[in-house]
């Protein structure tokens, strides 16, 4: 996408004056993301301007009028509390009413006010960065738990069905489309052998020893932004996934990328390792912010659904590298390769320390 594409759509929009300017931004595999700096009778403003990845979410006006009903209950939820418009996204109206504009060759883009003074990790560095960016995603879940019916669409449907993602990944490998799957034998092999994975959360959630609420289904490290100055987690961004789920896919999924300091697609996997004291913040930062609001389940389990969003999100990757590089964006040969073994390498670290890291997540609710 150029960005003489992005320069008609940021037209479309009410900005305060001219464009500046329009530059690339951000890391996303998914959308592709656009800084556009505009300048009006006052000081300038900056708005982060997003094509929205339709081959992805089939449904861009279903999926905005999600982001529309979430942003505007957090904004009512955060009403008077200081620095608000920092602390949850806002969106850019369209000059001419709405929020999802298309300007006629099938682009679908929307437009979030630029919060200034905070910035994305993409690799956590301390446990204090783990500690905040838990703490802001759980409060993210507990602010938006009193959402009013109906319930938000399903933007991406089976998201976080590990059973239905494994079963890809096994037609993938039965398939093996462009030869790949001699090279990554023994990545495969260790994905197969760890197939029960596919079904514990499913299963608990039949039994009703869980209960489906609101989550941001996407809970990198990246997904939140970290002031610059106070290291606070001030907002949480990408809200393309927030739909029904589980809170415990949402942990999952920051064990996966803040309880390592190795990135997801780090190609050296003996430097890809848990560590405990990074999970015993993430621990901590949930248990603040949704203010002790754990059922006894999601407390036992919080170890155990980082290996299964670790098992999950590998299966993706090494189904996506199988199938040609559909899905995630790649940046050299072999780059969903590296993720899936670098998944698998997490993967094995979290079963090896597992008796640890259940320790360190009791201790950390308690202490």
């Amino acid at each position: 996408m150029t960005t003489w594409n992005a320069a008609r759509a940021a037209d479309a929009f009410a900005l305060p004056g001219r464009v500046l300017s329009i530059e690339p931004y951000g890391s996303g595999h998914i959308n592709d993301s656009y800084l556009v700096t505009s300048e009006g009778s006052g000081p300038r403003a900056r708005v982060l301007m997003q094509r929205v990845n339709h081959a992805i979410f089939r449904d861009p006006f279903a999926l905005m009028a999600n982001v529309e009903r979430v942003t505007a209950h957090l904004a009512g939820k955060l009403a008077g509390v200081p620095d608000a418009r920092r602390r949850a996204l806002r969106l850019v109206p369209l000059a001419a009413g709405g929020s999802c504009h298309s300007n006629g060759d099938g682009a679908f883009w929307r437009a979030y006010e630029f919060i200034d003074g905070a910035r994305s990790h993409d690799v956590v560095r301390s446990p204090a960065q783990a500690r905040e960016a838990a703490r802001a995603f759980a409060r993210f879940s507990r602010l938006l738990s009193d959402l009013p019916a109906p319930r938000l669409s399903v933007t991406i449907p089976h998201f976080h069905d590990t059973r239905r993602r494994f079963q890809a990944l096994a037609e993938a490998i039965e398939r093996d489309p462009l030869g790949r799957a001699a090279a990554a034998r023994e990545t495969i092999d260790g994905y197969l052998r760890r197939e029960p994975l596919a079904d514990v959360l499913a299963a608990a959630l039949a039994d009703g020893l869980l209960t489906e609420g609101i989550a941001h289904n996407d809970t990198k490290l990246n997904n939140v932004l970290l002031d610059d100055a106070t290291g606070e987690g001030v907002c949480v961004i990408d809200l393309d996934t927030v739909m029904p789920g589980l809170f415990l896919h949402d942990f999952g999924d920051l064990v996966r990328t803040a309880a390592t300091s190795a990135a997801e697609d780090e190609p050296d996997t003996s430097k890809v390792q848990v560590d405990p004291e990074l999970f015993e913040a993430l621990v901590r930062g949930a248990g603040e912010g949704r203010d002790g609001e754990l059922t006894p389940f999601e407390r036992q389990s919080l170890a155990l659904s980082g290996r299964v969003i670790t098992f999950e999100t590998g299966s993706r990757f090494l189904t996506d590298h199988l199938l040609g590089d559909r899905y995630f964006k790649v940046h050299r040969d072999g780059h969903n390769l590296d993720r899936a073994r670098a998944q698998l390498a997490l993967l094995a670290s979290l079963e090896e320390r597992d008796e640890e890291l259940r320790a360190a997540a009791e201790r950390a609710l308690t202490g």
